[in-house]
């Protein structure tokens, strides 16, 4: 349910308030289709869920692919990874602009993800993109970087 913000916890009653705190910010102002939808998925059968699973596994597996040499995090288990662009000695704006330039849109992260250090980063969401179009990413990449 990538981006949808449904879902739930179930957890030991000392770590509910903390899971509450990031509850916050990943299942408030759920929409009504986005209800609907998560009870359209909970209906699903495990084939389509496994095979949506290996279809985002795939994709992230080309991101990780296209990047080889360069300075991701990848995802373990998100929708997006991080790309270090201040190892490359960029900052994440300016490398997200150079990015969009190359038809790649990244979102530079601010300390309002994370703090100072997240600053660094810029995020590459790949949920959402075919293998094929991934498969561009690479060249795109060291373009912006060049």
């Amino acid at each position: 349910m990538i981006g949808w913000r449904v879902g739930w916890m179930v957890s030991r009653a000392e770590l509910a308030p903390t899971l509450a705190m990031v509850h916050i910010y990943n299942g408030v102002v759920t929409s009504g289709f986005g209800q609907i939808g998560a009870a359209a998925a909970l209906r699903l059968g495990d084939d389509d869920v496994r095979a949506a699973l290996a279809e985002w596994e795939r994709r992230h597996e080309e991101l990780v692919r296209q990047s080889d040499g360069l300075p991701l995090v990848p995802a373990h288990g998100g929708w997006s990874a991080l790309f270090d662009a201040e190892a490359c000695g960029l900052d994440a704006s300016e490398f997200s602009r150079r990015l969009l330039e190359q038809k790649v849109a990244a979102t530079p992260m601010t300390e309002a993800w994370g703090g100072a250090v997240a600053t660094r980063y810029i995020r590459l969401v790949f949920s959402n993109e075919p293998v094929e179009r991934l498969a561009l990413l690479g060249e795109r990449l060291r373009a912006a970087l060049a």
